[in-house]
């Protein structure tokens, strides 16, 4: 198989640049008019970060200030991750960085929460963190989401805003090899597998990469623009 070449559109309809970015581009004042001419959308109020809806679903970005990611991620009484070591530590470090990719990258992991409750029951989301290959669309569900089928429904609904609002004309998931219910799932939201895939920073061993293409979505993609919030 070829290789590809990827070119991730950045997401500055939809992204405010924080203050720490504006001082590396000169002093706050001149910041400001630097980032314009960079193609930001600058105001003087700070931006709201992308928020997208489905059927039963609210997609918020963890860096939105709106969002409380240490009462839903970090508490004591806080839900689980499925299938994450019980450490509190690693998961501060997980949840600090998903958060800074935000910063770094315009676009990240968006926290899942039920629209019916308010409850937050997993992060679904592009990245693309140092090391990897390609970004990557990445799901991860907590104990109180399992078993009712968000995590197809938010992958889905991501992957219509990426495709038809923000641009994107692929992205991969990585699967490991013996995860059958993430095979399933990337199977269900009309991903193709491809090669196996080794990088020194990869989360498991015997990892596939499965491709998404905005041809593979049929009819999903119509209402796509109607989801950005």
């Amino acid at each position: 198989m070829t290789s590809r070449q990827f070119t991730v559109p950045g997401l500055t309809k939809n992204y405010a640049v924080s203050p720490i970015l504006l001082h590396r581009m000169g002093e706050i004042d001149t910041g400001r008019p630097a980032a314009r001419a960079m193609g930001y959308d600058m105001k003087d109020a700070q931006r709201q970060y992308p928020r997208l809806a489905s059927k039963r679903l609210m997609l918020i970005s963890p860096a939105d200030p709106e969002f409380d990611a240490q009462a839903a991620f970090l508490a004591p009484d806080a839900p689980r991750f499925i299938n994450v070591a019980d450490d509190a530590d690693s998961l501060w470090w997980s949840i600090a960085t998903i958060i800074g990719h935000w910063h770094l990258h315009g676009y990240g992991l968006f926290a899942v929460l039920e629209r019916s409750t308010g409850q937050t029951v997993g992060l679904v989301g592009p990245w693309f963190p140092k090391g990897w290959p390609e970004p990557e669309l990445s799901w991860h569900l907590m104990e109180t989401g399992e078993g009712k089928g968000y995590a197809s429904e938010a992958a889905q609904c991501v992957l219509d805003w990426l495709f038809t609002v923000a641009g994107w004309d692929s992205i991969v998931s990585y699967v490991p090899e013996e995860n059958k219910a993430s095979i399933a799932l990337a199977r269900r939201v009309g991903a193709q597998p491809e090669r196996t895939v080794s990088f020194r920073l990869q989360p498991a061993p015997n990892i596939r990469a499965w491709r998404h293409l905005p041809s593979a979505r049929g009819g999903h993609t119509r209402d796509a623009r109607g989801l950005l919030h």
